[in-house]
């Protein structure tokens, strides 16, 4: 069925066979993919920029994932289905140790910040997720990377999680652990004293490795990043 206008689309839409909190997320779901095409479309109208299928595809789905953590804090998603498949994921708060079974949680008042950065022969790319101490997410990346090699990669990843905190407006106000998938011989010194200089304004940063599958979501988002143009950043407050 076709519709013809937003009304019979929205009509469309809700009348569709779910209840209770599945329509709810399907809701948020379709509102997250129309706000995606709408800024989509400003952008290709006032800025020239032209976004491929899959990254309008990508940027929905982290919209939504966003919304429904606020609308539904109770509510847990498998997130490494997420991106693969939406429908697929099992939206209940029974499956909170499916989700988190080997992130670990931070310390009470600290956030922890996961990234990781890839790099091939054709483009460089990194992503990051910010929870807190219940797991929430607060903010997530996920795009192009400015470093030269697989050295610096990584490198570049945690700048952008640096400058998303700074965005955000936490400046000095939250307890970071930034926590990174491998632990490589970063070499690049000029970019060494980009970090340090952003983490002087972000405050207390700690450093540490991720565990064993502790990195799976932001190594999706990362493995992703390699195909999209722009950087992607959303955060909630």
């Amino acid at each position: 069925m076709v519709s013809g206008n937003f009304e019979e689309f929205y009509s469309l839409c809700f009348n569709v066979k779910l209840h209770g909190t599945r329509k709810s997320l399907w809701l948020i779901a379709i509102a997250a993919a129309c706000w995606s095409v709408w800024l989509a479309r400003n952008e290709m109208v006032f800025e020239r920029k032209v976004l491929s299928m899959d990254t309008l595809i990508f940027h929905s789905k982290m919209r939504a994932l966003l919304w429904v953590r606020v609308a539904f804090d109770e509510c847990m998603v498998q997130e490494r289905l997420w991106w693969l498949s939406p429908s697929k994921c099992k939206f209940d708060s029974l499956n909170s140790k499916l989700v988190t079974l080997s992130w670990r949680y931070p310390p009470h008042g600290w956030l922890k910040f996961n990234v990781s950065g890839m790099a091939t022969e054709e483009a460089t790319g990194c992503g990051g997720v910010l929870r807190d101490e219940e797991g929430t997410v607060r903010a997530l990346f996920s795009g192009p990377c400015d470093a030269i090699d697989a050295y610096s990669v990584e490198l570049g990843a945690i700048i952008t999680a640096l400058d998303v905190i700074v965005e955000i407006g936490w400046r000095g106000s939250s307890l970071i652990i930034v926590e990174i998938g491998s632990q490589r011989p970063w070499s690049q010194q000029t970019t060494f004293t980009d970090m340090e200089r952003r983490q002087a304004c972000v405050g207390e940063v700690v450093f540490s490795k991720a565990e064993q599958h502790g990195n799976e979501m932001v190594d999706t988002l990362t493995t992703t990043s390699i195909n999209c143009r722009v950087m992607f950043k959303a955060w909630r407050q």
